[in-house]
């Protein structure tokens, strides 16, 4: 109860909470000692800290996770909002416009940015790969696929040796060419264990071009975020016009949200980048005739209406996959 009522009064008030002031919010009949002997404890679980310029306390990343996996209460969006959000998205206009109005709109009502990528979900059938050696621990790979469409990515080929690379390029030429590439992975797999190592070689590499990129990428509301009290700090900002500007962290991200059929959310650094250190990202998945074709999120300081911003993303999420 405490851990729950010290996070909520946090992302309410922005002020870091003393004992005092949740003895008053929960009405527990019990001393102000009692509750201090109490935080101690959760300060020493890590799940909150004491704040620098009081005595109060504000969650750690471990505190807003513990909240969010156990106490966490969604509460559903207004009739207005759900409608206005149904009909922007089964609106009669082209594939982008609904999207970037959507993100528009999902920065508006949840008061932060909102980020949507969007990717061509049609098969890509293989015809053959080329591999070109860069150095020792890079090389450029090249997979060339029906319709003239050519996919280039820099792999990692530490600990593969000349031998492995080159047995890897012609066993996938000879045996897959005219195969559907998502399906090389689950075909392989099945092989024979003699061949092991030029199975697990080729998947290694082949894994570089299964995820799929992303064909459109929308970010709206960049400077709702930034003008956020919580990024008074000029590194924050920082951190904040890299994420923005060269996208990649967050085109990552959301690459690994497609793999996840429930919503996603990371907080701080659960992230992995530092650029998402001061951040939380909310996704989900939207699907098209049961196939995953886009994720869209919404990026806010870790002190935000979860409850909220958690139904925002599902909801939208859900009426984009029904459409």
């Amino acid at each position: 109860i405490l851990i729950e009522n010290l996070v909520e009064d946090y992302i309410s008030s922005g002020k870091a909470i003393s004992s005092e002031r949740l003895l008053g919010r929960i009405g527990l009949n019990c001393s102000a000692a009692t509750i201090r002997k109490d935080l101690n404890n959760l300060e020493s679980q890590g799940l909150i800290e004491s704040a620098h310029v009081s005595s109060g306390r504000i969650p750690t990343v471990k505190g807003y996770r513990y909240y969010i996996d156990n106490s966490l209460i969604r509460k559903p969006l207004s009739v207005e909002e759900q409608n206005a959000i149904k009909s922007l998205i089964s609106a009669q206009a082209s594939q982008n416009t609904i999207i970037s109005s959507a993100s528009e709109f999902i920065s508006e009502i949840s008061d932060f940015a909102a980020v949507i990528g969007s990717f061509n979900a049609g098969k890509k059938i293989f015809l053959k790969l080329e591999v070109h050696k860069l150095s020792s621990t890079k090389a450029l790979a090249v997979v060339v696929m029906d319709n003239e469409h050519v996919d280039n990515k820099i792999i990692d080929i530490s600990n593969i040796s000349n031998h492995k690379l080159n047995a890897c390029v012609k066993y996938l030429n000879e045996h897959f060419s005219g195969t559907e590439l998502q399906e090389i992975p689950k075909i392989l797999t099945k092989s024979l264990d003699s061949i092991r190592i030029e199975i697990n070689t080729v998947l290694r590499v082949l894994n570089n071009f299964i995820t799929p990129g992303f064909d459109d990428f929308f970010v709206t509301g960049q400077k709702k975020l930034v003008d956020s009290r919580e990024f008074y700090d000029i590194q924050k900002v920082k951190n904040l016009v890299e994420l923005f500007e060269k996208k990649q962290t967050l085109r990552e991200l959301l690459t690994n949200c497609i793999t996840n059929e429930n919503i996603q959310i990371y907080i701080g650094d659960e992230s992995g980048s530092d650029l998402l250190s001061d951040c939380s990202l909310i996704s989900a998945p939207y699907k098209k005739n049961n196939k995953t074709v886009g994720v869209l999120g919404v990026i806010g300081p870790k002190r935000m209406n979860y409850q909220r911003i958690v139904e925002i993303v599902d909801f939208t999420a859900k009426i984009f996959s029904k459409n």
